[in-house]
Parts: structure tokens; sequence; C-alpha cells
């Protein structure tokens, strides 16, 4: 069968298995190896020609409690006019030691849309804690909720998955999580707390790390 005649459903699927990005990249400093923008544009598109398929990656600025964003969304479609899209998003450093302003900027955009393809294309970078198993957080939702039931968008469970990691382990952090989450906010803010929540997930570890140095 000719693969421009598969569905767009199909196409995206074909993708999703057969692509393969190898992380050609080595940061000295943090010792690991890493794959950028340019490396998954490459790789997915040899698959776009035998599709018949384009790849569209946009971002834009979103200014979210003071601090500024960059929402990337990576849209892939066929001529037929179908398409799926996934975001990637990435808070801007207010600043970056080597960095002007329009570098600071370029640098979160070219990360939120590596991360909007990542997506995408089902790349996974790390396996950290978003990919913990879900039963123990099921259950310590419900300890907290006093027995009001929440549906927990795909965003706010990732939020709380987080909230779980052991950096968090013996703060207030997943008490004040959980509470929140009961306010029901917008998913916009849930993305922003994650966002905020990851930089200092991030923060912790680095600083582990250098305790360790």
């Amino acid at each position: 069968m000719n693969k421009t005649e598969l569905t767009i459903h199909q196409k995206l699927n074909l993708i999703q298995t057969s692509l393969r990005v190898e992380k050609g990249h080595k940061n000295n400093f943090g010792n690991y190896n890493y794959r950028n923008l340019a490396d998954i544009f490459e790789g997915v598109k040899p698959f776009l020609n035998e599709t018949g398929c384009f790849l569209i990656v946009t971002d834009k600025m979103v200014s979210i409690g003071g601090s500024n964003y960059i929402q990337a969304t990576a849209i892939f479609g066929d001529h037929d006019g179908n398409e799926i899209s996934c975001e990637g998003w990435a808070r801007e450093s207010v600043t970056k030691k080597g960095m002007d302003d329009s570098q600071i900027t370029g640098a979160t955009s070219s990360y939120a849309r590596k991360y909007a393809c990542n997506g995408l294309f089902a790349i996974d970078d790390t396996a950290d804690a978003d990919s913990m198993d879900n039963s123990k957080h099921i259950s310590h939702l419900r300890e907290n909720t006093k027995g009001k039931v929440i549906q927990l968008s795909p965003n706010a469970l990732k939020l709380k998955r987080l909230s779980l990691s052991k950096e968090f382990a013996g703060t207030e952090v997943e008490t004040k999580i959980t509470e929140w989450l009961q306010t029901e906010p917008s998913d916009e803010a849930v993305i922003a707390q994650y966002i905020q929540l990851k930089d200092k997930q991030e923060g912790i570890k680095q600083k582990a790390k250098k305790e360790k140095e």
C-alpha cells in the first residue's frame, strides 16, 4: 500500500514507531548526551517525504504570573488538510550568563519546540517522575480530597506526580499542590505551576550533585 494513502493517524503512528534520533551531542559540564531540535528535523524529513506529510513548528510568547513562557506548537499534517498538533512549554530565564536578551529567547524557543516535537513523535529524553507508577499517587490524592471526587486533567496529573517525587519528600509541596488542584485551576495555570516546580526540582538535583563532588 502506498504510504501516502494512509490516514493521518496511521502516518503518525508509522513515524512514532520507526523514527530513531540518536543523542549525538555531549554536554561535558553535565556529563550527559543529548539530541537537539535540528537532529529531530533531520531524522523526520525522510518520513515526511515518504508519507507525503509536512511538519510546521511555531511558537509564541505567553506571560503567566509575571514570567515569560514560550508556547511552541508542532503541527503534523498531510495535503488533505488533516492535522495533529502537540504543544511544548519553556520558561524564559531572567538572565543567563553569556547571553543577551535575544539569545535567551532563542534558546527558550528551541527548548520548547524540541519538546513539542518530542511529544508529537513520541520521543522520550528521560525517565523522570512523570513515568512513576500511578497507584500510590491516586491513593494519596484520595486521602487528601476529603471525599470530593476530582477529575484531573492530564496536565494536573503530571503536576501531582511531580509533587510526589523524591526531591520534595518531607516538604509541604505535595499537600499544597493537592489543595491547590482542588480549586480547579485553569489548564494554563497548571502548566505554569508544573514548569515552576520542575525548575525547582532541577535546582535541587543540581545542588545535590554539587554537594557530592
